[in-house]
């Protein structure tokens, strides 16, 4: 039987989401930030594939992905498994690419951009060493504990906005970004101040960390350097008991975002 078209367009983006999740754990595997490629090429003269399109790949939402991408994702995978590094006069950009692992087939075999791209639209399977583990069990959160740990990342958040004079809705809907659809708005509740996660919630949001906390890290990484700015809070749940420092600062109040609705 023949799929129908919106069989089609399903398996193709869970193909896009896996290729994404590829991406995503390439680059942690490889102590990268999503600006890291783009720094790369700028320095050694080569065409990197852009931060925005970096985010958009590893989170599913890049579309029809163009010709060129593929290429540079090649090009960046070339150059890791030959160890050219190019003309690179950054210090901490060359700690970033000592070491770095190139996407590679169960074979072995590097991937250029027709693996990429087969990937890409589901002709291919993602690496056994790339695709995501099962997801372990998450320890268990009493509702204070649960309650504190949403404390801790709205304190996070209002830390990095304080230390950076920003806009707190726009922070907190950058942040719900991160998430999947489905635990935008949740998140955004308890960002805002208008509710704590429950203990039977937070059992979905652990995947070895918290997954608050990488997407609020994500956001981070995307922001501007400060003096002082807020660092993220260990994944364990003994992360309740460290709570992050907010600074209060002039200028433009900063007033209490109220909950969006779901977009």
């Amino acid at each position: 039987m023949a799929e129908s078209f919106a069989q089609i367009e399903a398996r193709q983006a869970e193909a896009r989401l896996a290729f994404g999740r590829m991406l995503r754990l390439w680059r942690e595997r490889n102590g990268w930030t999503q600006y890291t490629v783009a720094d790369w090429g700028k320095e050694a003269g080569f065409p990197a594939i852009s931060y925005g399109n970096l985010s958009a790949i590893e989170q599913g939402k890049a579309g029809e992905l163009r010709r060129p991408a593929f290429f540079q994702l090649a090009e960046v995978n070339r150059r890791i498994a030959d160890q050219g590094w190019g003309r690179v006069k950054s210090q901490s950009l060359k700690d970033k690419l000592k070491g770095a692992m190139a996407i590679v087939d169960d074979d072995g075999t590097l991937w250029g951009p027709i693996e990429l791209w087969s990937c890409y639209v589901g002709l291919r399977p993602v690496p056994t060493a790339f695709q995501p583990k099962p997801r372990p069990e998450a320890p268990p959160v009493a509702l204070q504990e649960a309650r504190a740990l949403s404390q801790t990342w709205r304190e996070l958040v209002s830390g990095a906005v304080d230390e950076r004079d920003l806009d707190a809705f726009e922070a907190v809907q950058e942040i719900a970004r991160q998430a999947p659809l489905p635990l935008r708005k949740q998140l955004r509740t308890v960002l805002t101040s208008f509710g704590d996660y429950e203990p039977e919630q937070l059992k979905e949001l652990w995947d070895g960390e918290w997954l608050p906390e990488r997407w609020i890290q994500t956001w981070l990484e995307t922001l501007p350097s400060a003096a002082g700015a807020a660092e993220p809070v260990s994944g364990q749940p003994e992360a309740i008991k460290t709570k992050a420092k907010t600074k209060g600062k002039g200028g433009r109040s900063k007033a209490k975002p109220k909950a969006a609705s779901e977009s």
